[in-house]
């Protein structure tokens, strides 16, 4: 009897390992969102300069690293409960207006980008983010009401054209 408890706790424990919190979720929503502002704001102030280009670089990382920690959290969550389904849509905009901000001013910075040689590393950095942005949209309809799911519908595609119009200048 004990070997059979063992063996169906072996197969469970993933599972109950995998399982992770909306709280988790918003806590890396949070961070994601943090490191999209520093970014921005790196943007804003690019000039073309070498230091700066290393800096934004440097924060394009940690964008990078903080979508994939947050994308994982994310896929691990069974659905966001009811009670905190408009939290998680308010970070969701939150996250999509700052991407929106950033893709804006990326656009406006392209001959600067262009002048320090990082146009075409910009374009592969944008096209990667542009699958995380497709990703994140499909995870968010597994795990939101689909009642809820005409709440992220025009902000999306608006976003996806905001991808593919700074994709048009870097390419």
């Amino acid at each position: 009897m004990q070997i059979k408890q063992l063996l169906i706790s072996a197969v469970l424990a993933p599972a109950a390992l995998a399982a992770t919190s909306p709280q988790t979720v918003f806590y890396g929503f949070e961070n994601l969102h943090k490191r999209i502002l520093s970014t921005h704001e790196c943007l804003k102030s690019f000039n073309g300069g070498m230091t700066q280009s290393l800096t934004c670089g440097y924060e394009l990382y940690n964008v990078l690293m903080a979508s994939g920690s947050s994308r994982k959290d994310l896929a691990d969550l069974d659905s966001v409960p009811a009670d905190q389904v408009q939290t998680y849509l308010n970070h969701y905009h939150g996250i999509r207006s700052a991407v929106a901000d950033t893709l804006s001013t990326a656009f406006s910075k392209v001959d600067s980008i262009e002048s320090q040689g990082f146009k075409m590393f910009s374009q592969v950095l944008l096209r990667n983010f542009a699958s995380e942005r497709a990703i994140f949209e499909t995870l968010t309809k597994s795990k939101i009401p689909v009642a809820n799911h005409s709440e992220i519908a025009g902000p999306v595609d608006s976003l996806k054209v905001e991808f593919e119009k700074t994709l048009t200048v870097f390419s």
